[in-house]
């Protein structure tokens, strides 16, 4: 199956600070799609709950009843610096593992892809744009943990606004 080359990557050296982060493979109305991912103790799932990010996706799947929903990152595995501390991946490291979320949004089939944040968006869309892949179902919102950390006193005026994008889109 497709999702064993995923699991199985080793594109980069990335997969040696933590195997990639996976969640249920499924078809679904929303795919949320974060830059990478973060080290994790208790779940395998990216943007999970226990996260910041986790926290404010959860809070706009419970307020939507009636789709599907399925996170995952442009990087799948934990980008470390030198000093083992989580930092942004480098352009080699995208561009070897945006194949794996071409593979994901072939299986999970969304309506709706989220790029959370600028750099995610950028590095997404140019490639969809240079690939001549259909970007209609792509939106880029603000990252939900710059939200959950710079702009907490407007993350009920973003869960709104991702809802609206959803309602609107999603027929």
């Amino acid at each position: 199956m497709k999702n064993n080359i995923i699991v199985n990557c080793k594109n980069c050296n990335l997969y040696n600070n933590q195997l990639p982060l996976l969640d249920e493979i499924k078809e679904c109305d929303v795919m949320w799609v974060g830059l990478s991912a973060k080290r994790v103790l208790n779940s395998n799932i990216p943007l999970d709950k226990s996260t910041n990010s986790g926290k404010i996706i959860e809070l706009i799947e419970n307020k939507i009843e009636g789709l599907k929903f399925y996170k995952t990152n442009l990087v799948k595995c934990l980008p470390l610096d030198e000093n083992n501390k989580l930092r942004y991946p480098n352009l080699f490291e995208m561009k070897q593992c945006v194949e794996n979320l071409i593979i994901e949004i072939e299986i999970i089939k969304p309506k709706v892809i989220f790029l959370l944040g600028k750099k995610t968006y950028d590095f997404v869309h140019k490639y969809f744009k240079e690939k001549n892949i259909d970007c209609s179902n792509l939106f880029s919102i603000e990252h939900p943990s710059y939200i959950y950390v710079y702009k907490r006193k407007y993350i009920n005026d973003y869960v709104d606004k991702v809802i609206d994008i959803c309602n609107r889109t999603i027929k």
